[in-house]
This record gives structure tokens, sequence and C-alpha cells, in this order.
């Protein structure tokens, strides 16, 4: 898979230490939509692990709070600081998967990334 070589122009720390890991087909229970993200919602496994997923990736099922999984999906974030490179492969709302040359993965925010020269 080819990606993107990006410059990081806003540090980013994440926010969540304890990532939702999601194959596709999980059930979750889904809950409010986020305000900042507005693609994303709070979902909550089995297990009672919380995090923010796509709506994109949830199809909801009759009673609006719970939803399967239509992909495998982890909410890990990449720490990255400006003025770096990582190379984004997928997006996501207003997020993108991004790989440091350290091979550390996880999801940043766009707005924290901007195009190499």
């Amino acid at each position: 898979m080819t990606g993107v070589r990006l410059r990081v122009v806003e540090t980013w720390k994440p926010a969540y230490r304890r990532p939702l890991i999601l194959n596709e087909g999980d059930r979750v229970k889904v809950g409010q939509h986020d305000t900042e993200w507005t693609s994303y919602r709070w979902c909550t496994n089995q297990s009672g692990t919380g995090g923010w997923v796509p709506h994109d990736y949830l199809v909801m099922e009759d009673d609006g709070a719970t939803a399967t999984t239509t992909v495998d999906y982890s909410t890990v974030e990449l720490s990255v600081e400006a003025d770096t490179i990582v190379t984004g492969f997928q997006a996501a709302g207003e997020w993108t998967w991004c790989v440091a040359d350290d091979g550390a993965e996880g999801w940043v925010p766009n707005r924290a990334l901007g195009r190499t020269p």
C-alpha cells in the first residue's frame, strides 16, 4: 500500500491511552456524536472499552443504540511533533492513519498535517 508523505504542522498528543480495538462485524453500543469531530460516535464494546468511531464504519441497528462495525478499526492515536514527516495511508472523517519513520502507527487529526513540498 502506497502512502502520502505529510509534514506535521501541529504537535499532537493522544487524548486517550486505552484504545478501542474492533473487528469487522463486532456489535457496539453507540452513544453521542463528538462535538468537535462531528463524523464520529462514541462506541463501547462488549468488555466496556469505549472510543470514538467514524459513523461511516457503523451500520446502525433498528434500536438506534447499537451498531455493527463494517471494518477492522482501532482508536490508537499517533503522538507527533511539529515539523516531522509521517506517511498517511487512510483518511476517516477528519483524521488520517499515519506511520512515523520509526514505525509507530496511529490516527492524527488532519488539522495537524500538511503536504510536504
